[in-house]
């Protein structure tokens, strides 16, 4: 059984038209939320932000509801979330909760810049 990664979260700021590329590489589970949530909640408040997720190993329905918060506080706030290559686990969680057509999903980070 492959060990857990703990969640690491990098913010690169002002990546293209004051978009800032938020990376998550990691579990993204009940015990990780916090500090995802610590990052991107006040991002949004400021502008649009793009959640690279190509890297998230782990996705538990905390962590859905996480991105989805974000998300639901940008559309409150007249910001935009974006979610950029997300990894073959969070898609299944995401489509596994219907949430596929709730999100902004790109193949990948340039797309979801030059959007």
């Amino acid at each position: 059984m492959a060990e857990a990664r703990p969640l690491d979260v990098r913010v690169q700021r002002g990546a293209r038209d004051g978009t800032t590329v938020v990376q998550a590489a990691g579990e993204l589970d009940f015990t990780s939320i916090n500090r995802l949530r610590a990052v991107l909640l006040p991002l949004v408040a400021r502008g649009t932000v793009v959640l690279e997720a190509t890297e998230v190993t782990f996705c538990d329905s905390a962590g859905l509801l996480a991105i989805l918060q974000a998300n639901r506080d940008a559309r409150a706030q007249g910001a935009v979330f974006r979610l950029a290559a997300p990894s073959a686990p969070l898609i299944r969680v995401i489509e596994l909760a219907g949430a596929l057509g709730v999100l902004e999903v790109f193949p990948d980070t340039e797309a979801a810049l030059s959007e």
